[in-house]
């Protein structure tokens, strides 16, 4: 008997289209994912995009009892003929860079859209399409051009020189070089903290989707995630300064571009997103965490 009730819930499964769009979904993202890392191994960016499906599987969560499928035949065509070309796509591509991958998630995301609601409700999932699209978008292609705009290296190097002149080391600064009597670090943007300040607001903008905050929070969230990453690299930098002064090269090398430059990113990450777990209780209403599901209440009925 147990078994035919497993087996009558599996058949019933079978034919809800619920079930059906979320395999799909699904197997999409697991292979973009696993396309991701093949082609460019890059870690960070499938983490972040982990992290931009988790949010937009908690926000279709809360509003689960009020989502009505309710495509029409056009866009349930054009939400096909996307997976269709995204899986002939990705059989065929054999080199591409992040930018030119992170294009998949978002046309994940749009396809599954128009599947299950259509174009006429595209507009009331625009938080989870936001959240999908700041989640791919390739910050690491910025990252020069950034610099030159915030000048993010100057300011890098002029903490690093507070930092090692409070500390007592006869340190000089011209630019981006802090000079020791005994050797020279000069600070590219690739190792001024800019990436983990940028990856930092990735996941301060997808905080600020997922989790209704006050106004306050929407300024000073943002300002934690670039100060986070700033203060912990700028104490990197005087560790590789006092390493090359010692001539000590490969723990030069390890702190830099090996294992242990990854240790200082966790440990911002860590530092930003315990701030966010210590002010989701604390600063959270309970009136506001009900607003969304409010919202989707009443857009839902519209619908109907």
């Amino acid at each position: 008997m147990p078994l035919l009730r497993y087996r009558a819930r599996i058949a019933q499964a079978a034919n809800e289209p619920n079930y059906w769009l979320l395999g799909i979904a699904l197997g999409l993202v697991v292979l973009h994912w696993q396309l991701c890392w093949r082609l460019t191994g890059d870690f960070n960016q499938i983490s972040l995009e982990l992290m931009g499906w988790s949010g937009v599987v908690y926000c279709v969560w809360q509003r689960r009892q009020t989502i009505v499928l309710s495509s029409d035949l056009p866009s349930r065509i054009l939400g096909g003929a996307l997976v269709a070309l995204l899986l002939v796509r990705s059989s065929y591509l054999k080199s591409a860079s992040v930018a030119v991958l992170s294009v998949n998630s978002l046309a994940i995301a749009l396809a599954i859209v128009l599947v299950a609601v259509g174009v006429k409700h595209l507009l009331h999932y625009q938080r989870e399409l936001w959240l999908v699209a700041i989640a791919a978008f390739p910050v690491g292609e910025l990252i020069n051009y950034v610099d030159r705009v915030t000048h993010f290296s100057v300011i890098t190097a002029q903490y690093s020189h507070i930092l090692m002149w409070y500390m007592g080391f006869p340190v000089q600064r011209q630019g981006v070089q802090l000079l020791l009597p005994t050797g020279t670090v000069e600070i590219y943007p690739g190792c001024s903290g800019l990436e983990a300040a940028l990856l930092s607001l990735k996941i301060a903008a997808i905080f600020l989707l997922v989790f209704p905050t006050h106004w306050r929070d929407k300024v000073l969230v943002p300002g934690v995630a670039i100060a986070s990453a700033l203060v912990v690299n700028g104490f990197r930098i005087v560790l590789l300064t006092y390493l090359v002064s010692v001539k000590n090269m490969t723990a030069f090398e390890f702190w830099h571009s090996g294992a242990g430059s990854q240790v200082f990113s966790l440990i911002s990450m860590s530092v930003f997103s315990h701030y966010c777990q210590q002010l989701m209780p604390s600063e959270l209403a309970p009136e506001l965490a009900e607003q969304p599901l409010q919202g989707a209440v009443a857009t839902s009925r519209g619908q109907k």
